[in-house]
C-alpha cells in the first residue's frame, strides 16, 4: 500500500492487510499532522511558524511498522528536491542526499529509500550513499542548526551521545524503549533484539557524559531508567 497520511497508512498497517508501506519519510514532513490534503506537505504556510519534535501519528506508525514487521519503502525522502536547497527548504538549511537518505534508513521499520533523481549526476549522489562515511551521514548538528524546527529533546536515533563509557548502545536501547512504550506488553521481537545487545540500559551508572554531547538535549539518563525498568535489566 501507498499513503501520505500516517492515520490511514497505520490502520492499513494494524489490519495485518499488508506486508510493505510506500511512505512518505524525511525531517520536515514527520512534523505535519495527518491531513487528507497532500498538498498541505508542501505549503510554505504550514512551516512559517517554529516547529517542535515529530507528529506523533508518524512516530506511531513508524514504530508499529517495525513491531509488527512491516517494511516502509520511503519516498520523497529529499522532499521533491526541496530539502537540497536553502532557499526551498522548509528547514531554511539545505540537507545532503546522504543526510536525507541516512535520516529515513534511521527510522523504525524503514527498508529502503526509493531516491528519485532526475540526471545521473544526481542518481550517483544517492549510490554514493553506500560509500559515504558517518560524517558525510550525519544530520545532527544541520537538524540542530535549523532556524524554524526544534527537535529539542526528541531523540532522533543519531548516536552522538556515544561513546558510552559502559558500551551502551544508548541509540539503540532508546529506540527499543520507544516501541514498547505505547504497547500493553513488550513485543516479542523488540525484548529479542534488546536481549541481543551486548550491554543493557541497566548497566547505566549515570555519569550524564553522553547527555552533555546529544544536539537535542534528550534527557538520556532519564530514558536508560526507564528502559532498565521496562525490561528489567
Amino acid at each position: 500500500m501507498s499513503s501520505h497520511n500516517p492515520q490511514v497508512a497505520l490502520k492499513a498497517v494494524e489490519s495485518g492487510a499488508i506486508e510493505v508501506l510506500m511512505f512518505s519519510v524525511n525531517p520536515c514532513y514527520d512534523l505535519m499532522p495527518a491531513s487528507e490534503d497532500v498538498e498541505q506537505l508542501w505549503n510554505e504556510e504550514n512551516y512559517e511558524g517554529h516547529l517542535t519534535n515529530m507528529d506523533s501519528d508518524r512516530q506511531r506508525l513508524y514504530e508499529t511498522c517495525q513491531r509488527l514487521g512491516v517494511g516502509i519503502t520511503v519516498m520523497k525522502c529529499f522532499g521533491g528536491g526541496d530539502l537540497l536547497n536553502a532557499e526551498l527548504s522548509p528547514a531554511g538549511v539545505a540537507l545532503t542526499p546522504n543526510q536525507c537518505i541516512h535520516y529515513a534508513l534511521s527510522r523504525p521499520g524503514v527498508a529502503v529509500v526509493l531516491a528519485g533523481a532526475h540526471s545521473v549526476e544526481e542518481l550517483k549522489q544517492s549510490i554514493a550513499y553506500e560509500d559515504a562515511s558517518d560524517e558525510e551521514k550525519d544530520y545532527a548538528l544541520t537538524f540542530a542548526s535549523f532556524p524554524k524546527i526544534s527537535w529539542q529533546g526528541h531523540c532522533v536515533y543519531c548516536s552522538h551521545c556515544a561513546p558510552c563509557v559502559k558500551k551502551i548502545d544508548i541509540a539503540y536501547v532508546t529506540k527499543f524503549l520507544h516501541l514498547t512504550e505505547a504497547q500493553a506488553s513488550i513485543p516479542e521481537t523488540v525484548r529479542e533484539h534488546y536481549a541481543a545487545l551486548n550491554h543493557h540500559a541497566g548497566e547505566c551508572i549515570k555519569c550524564g557524559v553522553c547527555e552533555t554531547r546529544c544536539p537535542f538535549g534528550v534527557a538520556i539518563r532519564e530514558n536508560m531508567t526507564k528502559a532498565a525498568q521496562v525490561f528489567g535489566y
